[in-house]
């Protein structure tokens, strides 16, 4: 038998098909970011994806089983991410926290914020998007676990409480800012921003909690 008529390995057999689009993923995730963020869940589709991405529904398909798995990575990609915060500081990687995360609602794919909270509603989103809750949510324990073990904070405060009043927060400043506005809440973040981390650490510091007016 000569080499010509040997069998093709399965490397061989995937180089004849067509190349795998490198910028694919990084063009179905702005698109798919877009579509969530002007109609949520129902309106998040593969076929609203291929037609807005320019691609076929059969690529799709071969990377992602379901939208929900689509959506929870391409959020992943390009929405909120902490991994990258450590300062060495506590004051200053919530600080940056604050910022990242005020930039993000304020930006073009703010609405997203909105959409989640209101598509928890479906039992398909909760489950595609658990994991990614879960991993924004254990990198910002850890943040506030390492001011801890630098002796910032006292260990027996909840990292839960902290993160809850620093998103709260900059979520209620956000969503009361009529958007003609938007400008001028991004010229007074700083200001802003360091006064909810200065009340907050002082709080979180202190047995008896911030000091009462006249102390």
């Amino acid at each position: 038998m000569n080499n010509s008529s040997k069998q093709l390995t399965p490397e061989h057999k995937r180089s004849r098909g067509r190349p795998r689009d490198p910028g694919l993923e990084e063009r179905v995730f702005d698109v798919a970011l877009d579509i969530y963020g002007q109609g949520g869940w129902n309106g998040f589709s593969f076929d609203a994806l291929a037609k807005s991405a320019s691609v076929g529904k059969a690529a799709l398909y071969s990377r992602w089983a379901s939208r929900g798995d689509l959506l929870r990575e391409a959020l992943a990609a390009r929405w909120i991410s902490v991994d990258n915060i450590d300062n060495g500081s506590l004051r200053e990687d919530l600080r940056q926290l604050a910022h990242s995360y005020m930039q993000t609602l304020t930006g073009p794919h703010g609405s997203i914020g909105l959409m989640l909270q209101a598509d928890r509603q479906y039992e398909d989103v909760r489950i595609a998007l658990e994991p990614y809750r879960e991993r924004i949510m254990r990198e910002a324990r850890l943040l506030v676990r390492r001011a801890m073990t630098r002796g910032e904070i006292p260990t027996d405060v909840s990292p839960a409480l902290i993160l809850d009043v620093l998103i709260g927060a900059v979520s209620n400043r956000v969503s009361a800012t009529p958007p003609q506005m938007r400008a001028r809440l991004a010229e007074t973040a700083d200001r802003f921003i360091d006064d909810l981390v200065t009340i907050l650490l002082r709080g979180v510091s202190s047995p008896q909690g911030v000091d009462a007016p006249g102390d």
